[in-house]
C-alpha cells in the first residue's frame, strides 16, 4: 500500500495546485508583473475596467446562457421524471437516455449547425417543401443573438443527465410507494409533485444541478461554434482576447481570466458547502 500514498498528494496538486499557480499568474499579468509586456506594478487595466464593457456583456451572457439551459433541462427532467414513470421504465427511452452523455460537446455543436443554420437540412427541406421561399428566410437557430443554438445544445447534454439523476433519487427515496401513502390520506397527484416530491428531488440534487451551472458557464466548444462574434460567452471572449496579434490585451486578458476563474473557485466553495451540508442531511 506505501506506493499508493503519493496519489493524494498529486491529485491535490493537479486540481488545487496548479489551477491556484494560474490564477496567482494571471493576477500578476494582470498587473504587468509578469509576461511579454512585464514592465513593472501597475494598475491601470484595473482601472480601466469600469469603461471595457466586454467582459461585463459576456459575463450577463453567459449568466444568460447558463440560466436559460440548467433552467430549461431542469424543468424538463422534473416534469419526466414526475408525470412519465412508466414511460421511464419501458424501452428504449432508459437506453436513449445515455446517447448524449457519450457525444462530445464539439459533436453536438455540429450536428446542430447541420441541423439548423440556413444552410443546414431543416433549411433546406423546409425550402424544397415550399415552407420558405429562400435560405435567407430561414429563421435563425444557430449564431443568433439570443444564443438559442447554444442553449438547445447545452439542454441536449444536460437534460438527459439530470433526468437520470432525478430518477436514480426518485426510486432510491421510494417516492413512488409515498405518492400512494399520501392519497390515501387525501392529497392529490399535484400536490404531492408540487410540495413533496419536486422540493425533495431539487434538494438532493442541487450540488449537481450547480456543477452543470458552473460547467455551462465556463463552456468553450459549444458557444464557439453555435454562437456570434458578439456577444460571446466568458470563455470564447477571454480566449479571443489572448490569441490576438496584439501583445497589449493580454494584461486585459489575465484580467478577465482572473476574475472569472475566482467567481467559478467561489461557485466550487459553494457547491462544497452544498454537499457537505447534504451528506449532512442524508446521514
Amino acid at each position: 500500500m506505501k506506493p499508493l500514498k503519493p496519489i493524494l498528494p498529486l491529485y491535490a496538486l493537479l486540481v488545487l495546485g496548479l489551477p491556484l499557480a494560474g490564477l496567482g499568474y494571471a493576477l500578476l499579468g494582470s498587473v504587468v508583473v509578469v509576461g511579454p509586456l512585464a514592465e513593472g506594478f501597475t494598475g491601470r487595466y484595473w482601472r480601466a475596467l469600469g469603461h471595457e464593457p466586454g467582459l461585463g456583456y459576456a459575463a450577463l451572457y453567459s449568466l444568460w446562457i447558463a440560466v436559460a439551459s440548467v433552467g430549461l433541462s431542469v424543468v424538463l427532467a422534473l416534469g419526466l421524471v414526475l408525470r412519465a414513470q412508466p414511460t421511464l421504465r419501458r424501452a428504449p427511452l432508459p437506453g436513449l437516455l445515455y446517447v448524449p452523455l457519450v457525444l462530445p460537446a464539439l459533436v453536438v455543436a455540429f450536428y446542430l449547425f447541420q441541423l439548423l443554420s440556413r444552410t443546414g437540412w431543416l433549411s433546406r427541406i423546409s425550402f424544397q417543401l415550399g415552407l420558405t421561399s429562400s435560405l435567407e428566410a430561414f429563421p435563425e437557430l444557430v449564431q443568433d443573438g439570443a444564443g438559442l443554438g447554444i442553449i438547445l445544445a447545452h439542454v441536449l447534454l444536460i437534460f438527459p443527465f439530470l433526468t437520470l439523476l432525478f430518477q436514480a433519487i426518485y426510486q432510491e427515496s421510494r417516492l413512488a410507494e409515498l405518492d400512494q401513502l399520501t392519497s390515501t390520506l387525501g392529497a392529490s397527484a399535484g400536490q404531492f409533485r408540487r410540495r413533496v416530491a419536486a422540493p425533495l428531488l431539487l434538494r438532493r440534487a442541487a450540488p449537481t444541478v450547480l456543477l452543470s451551472f458552473i460547467a455551462t458557464l465556463g463552456a468553450y466548444d459549444i458557444p464557439l461554434l453555435l454562437g456570434r462574434p458578439y456577444p460571446q460567452m466568458l470563455s470564447v471572449f477571454i480566449a479571443t482576447k489572448l490569441q490576438r496579434f496584439d501583445l497589449r490585451e493580454l494584461p486585459a486578458a489575465y484580467l478577465a481570466g482572473f476574475l472569472v476563474a475566482s467567481g467559478l473557485l467561489v461557485l466550487i466553495l459553494v457547491l462544497l458547502r452544498l454537499v457537505n451540508r447534504s451528506r449532512v442531511e442524508t446521514g
